[in-house]
């Protein structure tokens, strides 16, 4: 099918073009011009903002991950490290992105908690080799030892890195470095990498900058690695208050957006604004930077965060067109996607419409009125495939936890709160601003307090609660239930309205396709 927009605002390298008229034919852009590229029988789209697709520079894939993204405007997802297994799995079901597969790390390095058990480097050569015959389009290693969050784990040597960067160059393959620190940023640059794969979190001398931009190397900023807290202001994490994108959210995922925002936080939610100053004065220096957002870490959902992203290197000094650029061009240039990020003669159709004019207002990328794939419009994910994805998160999160839990047991976690008897009544949750009492299934009983309040809250009102009038939906409108019966991980509920059919014992849902409010 042809689509010809028409008097549309076409946005190309961040900048507008003269022509306001774009052809789409066979999956590509066929002509650039006036209102007369049209053919007969084209699809018309009139008005808006046309941007290329936009592209994530720093992912970790689950099933669904690249539909999911679609949804937002992102078209394109470069993941930074997962296993041979899923990558399979996605490229089987059609899905299109660039990976690393596995990622080169110390024995018991990061990010060694969060997966299954998976291959070190005994020979750089051959590890190379091993990823790539897996699929690889780049290599990923990390060089970090835990010291900027005050943690003491392994990490790959210099020797080690200087071999790996060789050989993956030897195979035509760039090379992104996962550090954390200025000092490791000016070490892993110094031995040949080719991107960053955050802005480090401390801050970076004048001379740490100029040793970065004179190894012609990218940063992919991953600013909004913050979204994954609350802060003071508000309980729930900060992409759950962005309507335009709540309002494309499927219900699975703003529940768990949700869930996340009832997870233990540390006391004070850490903020960007050192990571910003990098990412800024790398800019300045002439460091291309990319977006990323490092979706799936918590409070960062595929395609949405990226737009969060958008804003958090607009705050940090990037100007609109330097951020849309920063999701479009840069990393297609990068990453060597020659066929997309660009509005130009040749390229494949991702598109993403937008309301307004993102030039002036960068929210405007949330207007979101359409998206398409090599030119055919994004579809969403069918039933089976979202819930692998939320289940593949919550099995990454408790892998997570638990190892956390084993390595130190003093790791902050819910507590549980227990009659006499040994019956369960609710949780305490350490949260940002204190503690958050919570029923056996995990919603709020009351507000964030002092730990002793919130445990005297699910003390008395843990079990008694059960028995309330309770606000439930599923995809539908708020209504009335009854909780029969409570679980960790589902409720069986009676509905109040009388003219509904349903069985007299209620019936069971899990907890990933109800909400649920006193």
């Amino acid at each position: 099918m042809a689509i010809t927009f028409l008097h549309t605002r076409l946005v190309d390298r961040g900048a507008v073009l003269a022509a306001d008229c774009l052809r789409v034919a066979d999956g590509v852009i066929t002509a650039i011009g006036g209102p007369d590229i049209a053919h007969p029988g084209d699809e018309l789209v009139t008005g808006g903002t046309l941007l290329p697709g936009l592209i994530d520079a720093h992912v970790h894939l689950i099933p669904g991950a690249t539909r999911l993204a679609a949804r937002y405007g992102v078209t394109t997802l470069i993941d930074q490290f997962s296993q041979p297994d899923l990558i399979a799995a996605e490229r089987a079901a059609g899905a299109d992105f660039r990976t690393s597969s596995i990622g080169a790390t110390a024995p018991g390095g990061h990010p060694t908690l969060a997966f299954e058990p998976f291959p070190y480097v005994e020979d750089p050569k051959q590890f190379v080799a091993d990823r790539i015959a897996e699929g690889a389009d780049h290599l990923k290693l990390i060089y970090d030892d835990g010291s900027g969050v005050a943690m003491n784990i392994p990490t790959l040597d210099e020797p080690t890195i200087r071999a790996l960067v060789e050989a993956a160059h030897a195979s035509g393959l760039k090379v992104v470095a996962h550090v954390s620190t200025a000092t490791g940023a000016v070490t892993v640059v110094d031995r040949g990498v080719d991107v960053l794969a955050h802005a480090p979190s401390d801050p970076m001398s004048p001379a740490q900058v100029e040793a970065v931009a004179k190894a012609r190397v990218a940063v992919i900023a991953t600013l909004d690695i913050t979204d994954g807290f609350a802060t003071p202001d508000s309980a729930d994490l900060p992409l759950l208050g962005e309507a335009e994108l709540m309002v494309r959210m499927p219900a699975r995922w703003r529940r768990l957006l949700d869930k996340q925002s009832r997870r233990w936080m540390p006391p004070e939610a850490p903020t960007n604004a050192i990571a910003s100053a990098n990412t800024l004065a790398l800019h300045r220096a002439g460091v291309p930077v990319l977006a990323g957002t490092d979706a799936p870490n918590p409070g960062l959902v595929f395609g949405a965060s990226l737009h969060r992203e958008l804003q958090h290197l607009v705050a940090a000094g990037l100007t609109p067109a330097e951020a849309i650029t920063a999701a479009t061009a840069a990393p297609a240039e990068v990453f060597g996607l020659s066929d997309r990020g660009r509005l130009t003669l040749g390229a494949r159709a991702d598109l993403l419409l937008v309301d307004g004019d993102p030039l002036t207002d960068i929210t405007a990328t949330q207007r979101i009125q359409n998206t398409w794939v090599a030119g055919e419009v994004a579809t969403a994910m069918d039933d089976q495939t979202e819930l692998a994805g939320i289940h593949f998160i919550g099995a990454t999160t408790d892998r997570i936890v638990n190892a956390l839990k084993e390595m130190w047991p003093g790791f902050p976690a819910p507590e549980d709160i227990r009659r006499e008897d040994g019956e369960l009544l609710g949780h305490v949750v350490p949260v940002t601003g204190g503690s958050l009492p919570t029923t056996v299934f995990g919603a709020a009983l009351g507000p964030v307090s002092d730990h002793d309040t919130a445990v005297e809250t699910v003390e008395q009102r843990g079990l008694p609660s059960l028995g309330e009038t309770w606000w439930a939906r599923t995809d539908g409108d708020w209504q009335e239930a009854t909780i029969i019966e409570a679980q960790p991980d589902r409720v069986r509920l009676r509905w109040k309205d009388p003219m509904l059919d349903q069985h007299p014992s209620g019936q069971w849902y899990p907890l990933t396709d109800v909400d649920l409010k006193l």
